[in-house]
């Protein structure tokens, strides 16, 4: 029987050393994506606001677990600005939450200002692409920050009351010593 006349097997994955599996680019992207579906939807809670000209206003949901700006038509988020490489950044999120990962992009990538290379994102960080600059907001942090900021401004406003007390008490001591 000739090759052409022989029913051809299914292509096997190939194996590295060890037994290792070699994975091709869109089978990464797909299990990735596979895995934030799984991790919860964080689409619902999470965005990029626009801040700078370009974008102001603009918001940009983050729904599933990975999303790559840049200037590239293949980005899922595309910034037509100069400053901004054809594959500059990519935003993803797992179980630790969100982080933002430059991808050797020529004029940086930076979160409140501070150039970064791989960094975790929170509620109310400046993040910035070249010279595109977004407001990175995320729900389930933001409720979870603004009640650990109400328990700390409550803590705060006892605070002097304590001192006053204190100080009354001392006061109290050494009238009733001097007697």
């Amino acid at each position: 029987m000739s090759e052409e006349g022989k029913p051809r097997k299914p292509a096997k994955r190939d194996h590295g050393p060890q037994g290792t599996h070699v994975f091709s680019r869109d089978e990464v992207d797909q299990l990735v994506e596979e895995a934030g579906n799984t991790a919860g939807d964080p689409s619902a809670k999470a965005q990029l606001r626009g801040v700078s000209v370009e974008v102001k206003g603009r918001e940009f949901p983050l729904g599933g677990a990975r999303h790559v700006i840049g200037r590239a038509s293949s980005c899922d988020i595309i910034l037509s600005d100069s400053s901004v490489s054809s594959e500059h950044a990519r935003i993803n999120h797992d179980a630790d939450g969100w982080r933002v990962v430059n991808l050797l992009s020529t004029n940086g990538t930076f979160i409140n200002d501070k150039r970064i290379s791989n960094e975790a994102l929170h509620h109310g960080d400046r993040v910035r692409f070249g010279r595109v600059e977004f407001l990175f907001q995320d729900a389930s942090q933001g409720s979870a920050s603004s009640s650990a900021s109400a328990t700390a401004k409550a803590n705060r406003n006892w605070m002097p009351w304590v001192l006053v007390g204190g100080i009354a008490l001392l006061a109290v001591v050494i009238v009733m010593m001097v007697r």
